[in-house]
């Protein structure tokens, strides 16, 4: 399946595959729509088929984006498997901006 990234109201759909195959092809749209939307985007994942390690570095790579051009990205809603991957590799509450995080030694 296609990787797709659309401009929605208030932020990005990205739908398909976000995986070592995909990363090169998905990075430079998912960084332009960034810096080409409100301040405040919504990441919408919810459509995410496939998810890897290299879709945690996307989504990092992203996020620090965002934060390098005063945005704020919100992720969610996200598909089963995002959330699965996020979550072993510990990201989740760092991509959902988890106030706990800082308080955590």
């Amino acid at each position: 399946m296609a990787t797709r990234i659309e401009s929605i109201a208030g932020g990005i759909r990205v739908t398909g595959e976000m995986t070592v195959y995909t990363a090169s092809q998905v990075k430079q749209p998912l960084v332009d729509a960034l810096t080409a939307g409100p301040e405040n985007i919504q990441l919408d994942l919810s459509g995410v088929s496939e998810f890897d390690t290299a879709g945690v570095q996307l989504l990092l790579l992203i996020h620090r984006e965002a934060l390098l051009a005063g945005r704020h990205l919100q992720l969610g809603p996200e598909s089963t498997i995002v959330r699965d991957v996020l979550t072993l590799c510990g990201a989740l509450g760092l991509l959902k901006d988890d106030p706990t995080l800082e308080s955590r030694p």
